[in-house]
């Protein structure tokens, strides 16, 4: 959904309020989700606010996904509920060699608009990647799988031998 700048309100603009709750499932189409499998906006919130020719984008939102868990690879349903504040500023305000600039704690909170005004789909695509898991567990005592058969460890020791191949490192397990 793309916003003009020019709709931007003195009191601001709240996004959801003046377009409507049904865009909201939709947002994330087309977003490649990795880790997960699928990945859906259950609700959002947008608040832009202009200040000269900047955006102050003040949002929140919830989203859920599917994936597998990274130890035992069993399904896992992905909540993330997220509460963020971004400026944007238009692109032809972009010093020249600024990409050679070492950015700062308080930059990371900085993105950029082309044209006449911003996409909202992007301001939420970037939101939901920065709240994705770095490692997705169906829970944190997972067990994960037997390294000889595959076998989950979360259903119980899986009854095979074990590892009975030699490796160089066999030494280190010696006391």
């Amino acid at each position: 959904m793309y916003i003009k700048v020019s709709e931007i309100q003195r009191q601001g603009l709240d996004v959801v309020a003046t377009r409507g709750k049904a865009w909201i499932p939709r947002v994330l189409e087309g977003m490649n989700p990795y880790p997960l499998r699928t990945c859906r906006m259950l609700s959002a919130g947008l608040h832009l606010a202009l200040e000269g020719r900047d955006i102050f984008a003040d949002g929140s939102f919830v989203a859920e996904g599917d994936a597998s868990c990274d130890r035992c690879n069993e399904p896992v349903k992905v909540t993330m509920e997220k509460e963020f504040q971004a400026v944007l500023v238009p692109r032809d305000r972009v010093p020249a060699g600024a990409a050679n600039v070492e950015l700062h704690e308080e930059d990371l909170d900085i993105g950029f608009y082309d044209g006449a005004g911003v996409e909202v789909n992007d301001i939420f695509w970037e939101q939901v990647a920065l709240a994705l898991p770095v490692k997705l567990l169906c829970a944190e005592e997972c067990r994960g799988v037997c390294p000889s058969c595959g076998g989950n460890l979360n259903r119980g020791e899986c009854g095979c031998p074990g590892e009975t191949r030699t490796t160089p490192f066999d030494i280190l397990k010696k006391p």
